[in-house]
């Protein structure tokens, strides 16, 4: 999981994640834009306002469809 997040992080790219969002379950596309120990910070879904998320409440990653991980 920790892969995918990197990589939308290094490459500036959407992934596709499965999140406790509000207490619910929720899969949105997401693009990381900071990573700490505990947390990421990262744009969802359609949404223009950086949101913090903790990492215990990133169930699944996976890449966006469409992305298949090449350059």
């Amino acid at each position: 999981m920790k892969r995918f997040l990197r990589y939308s992080l290094e490459k500036g790219r959407k992934i596709r994640a499965v999140l406790m969002l509000d207490g619910q379950m929720v899969q949105r596309t997401l693009l990381v834009l900071e990573e700490t120990e505990n947390t990421i910070t990262a744009l969802i879904g359609a949404s223009k306002k950086p949101r913090t998320i903790p990492y215990e409440d990133v169930l699944s990653c996976d890449y966006a469809r469409g992305d298949h991980g090449e350059e």
